[in-house]
C-alpha cells in the first residue's frame, strides 16, 4: 500500500513474510519441512464463506487497482491475485492434512484473513483463509467437526462472524480486549441457537505476559478442545502479541509461540485428530516474526524449547496477572454451562 508508517496499512507488505521465510532458511528451519507452493484459489473458494457482493468487490476494486473496501483495507493493482494465492496456501495445507501427506502444514502467506466477516473485508483482511479452508475440508467426509485456535493480539471477529450458529466449528480466540471501551471479542459471545458454546473469547488485558497466555492455554483452550475432540485443528496464527511488533499491544515473546506449537502437537497426538493447520494472521514486525514463527515449528516438531534473540527478561505486572486470572475464570464461568 502506498502509505507511510505509522499508518497500520504500511507494516502488511510483502517484506514481512519474505524477511520471515530468508530467516527461516537462514536458521535451517525449513531444512526438515517439506516446502509446497499455494495454488491460487478460485473465485467460487471465496464464496464458501462470502457473499456474492464482497467477492465482486474485491474483483472489480482490483481491476481499478486503488480504492478502500474497508476499514484499513485498501486495494492495489495486484490484489485479487494475491488474496486468492492466500486462500490457495490455506486450502492446499488442510488438504495435505486431512490426505496423511503430513501431520502438521503451516501456510506462509499474505494477506491475513480472519477480520473478514461473510460480507466485510476489513482490518488488513480480504478474504477470511481459515475460515474457507474450514468449510471447504467440511464437505470431506472425514471432517465432521474443526476446532480453530486465534491467537492474534486482535480478536477474529471475521471468523466469529461465519462460524457463529455453526455446531460443528469451535473458536478459541484469546485477544487484546480494551476494557475501558468495550467492542466485539468479550466473553459473553457464546455462539448462537445449537451451538451455543462454541464460540470462546479469552480477552485478555493490554501488556499481557506469557503467564496469562500459559493460563489461557491450560484452564480455557484445552479443556474447550478436549471436550469439542474436533477431527483437525486449525490455528490462526497471528505473531503481532510479540512484545516487540508495532501493531499489537501485548508482552509476549517466542516462548509463547513455541507453547502453542508444542500444546497442538500433543493436543492432536492424544485427541486423535488428524493434525493441525497454521495460517499466518498477523505478525509486522519482519524481524520477529520469522523467530516467532520458528519457534512454533519447533513446538510442533517436538523440539524442545528454542533459546532465541528476542527472550530478553522483561518486568511483569503482577495486577495484570491477577486481572488476567479474573477474566480467565469468567470465561470458563459463562462457557461451561454449555460444555
Amino acid at each position: 500500500m502506498p502509505f507511510p508508517k505509522p499508518h497500520l496499512e504500511a507494516f502488511e507488505n510483502p517484506l514481512r513474510t519474505q524477511i520471515a521465510e530468508r530467516y527461516l532458511e537462514k536458521e535451517g528451519t525449513l531444512d526438515e519441512i517439506i516446502r509446497v507452493k499455494a495454488p491460487r484459489a478460485k473465485l467460487e473458494d471465496a464464496r464458501l464463506v462470502h457473499s456474492a457482493y464482497l467477492v465482486e468487490a474485491v474483483e472489480l476494486m482490483s481491476d481499478i487497482g486503488s480504492g478502500q473496501l474497508g476499514e484499513s483495507s485498501y486495494a492495489s493493482p495486484d490484489l485479487l491475485r494475491t488474496a486468492l494465492l492466500s486462500v490457495g496456501g490455506a486450502m492446499r495445507a488442510v488438504e495435505i492434512v486431512v490426505s496423511g501427506e503430513v501431520t502438521h502444514a503451516f501456510s506462509l502467506m499474505r494477506p491475513p484473513g480472519h477480520h473478514a466477516t461473510s460480507s466485510n473485508s476489513m482490518g488488513l483482511c480480504y478474504f477470511n483463509n481459515v475460515a474457507i479452508a474450514t468449510r471447504h475440508i467440511l464437505s470431506n467426509k472425514d471432517v465432521n467437526k474443526v476446532s480453530i485456535i486465534d491467537f492474534d493480539s486482535h480478536h477474529g471477529n471475521g471468523t466469529s462472524e461465519i462460524f457463529y450458529a455453526d455446531t460443528n466449528v469451535q473458536l478459541v480466540s484469546v485477544h487484546e480486549y480494551d476494557y475501558e471501551n468495550f467492542g466485539l471479542g468479550h466473553y459473553g459471545e457464546l455462539g448462537h441457537g445449537d451451538a451455543k458454546g462454541t464460540n470462546i473469547n479469552i480477552p485478555l488485558l493490554e501488556t499481557s505476559s506469557n503467564v496469562s497466555y500459559e493460563t489461557a492455554i491450560v484452564k480455557v483452550i484445552g479443556p474447550a478442545l478436549k471436550r469439542f475432540n474436533p477431527d483437525i485443528i486449525m490455528v490462526s496464527a497471528g505473531y503481532d502479541a510479540h512484545y516487540a511488533d508495532p501493531v499489537g499491544n501485548m508482552d509476549v515473546d517466542s516462548q509463547i509461540f513455541w507453547r502453542f506449537g508444542s500444546f497442538v502437537r500433543e493436543m492432536a497426538r492424544t485427541s486423535g485428530a488428524k493434525g493441525s493447520v497454521w495460517v499466518l494472521e498477523g505478525g509486522y514486525n519482519p524481524f520477529t516474526l520469522g523467530l516467532s514463527i520458528r519457534a512454533s515449528l519447533e513446538g510442533l516438531s517436538g523440539k524442545g524449547i528454542p533459546i532465541l534473540d528476542d527472550q530478553i527478561e522483561r518486568e511483569e505486572y503482577q495486577h495484570i496477572i491477577d486481572a488476567n486470572d479474573e477474566v480467565v475464570e469468567k470465561v470458563l464461568e459463562t462457557i461451561e454451562p454449555h460444555w
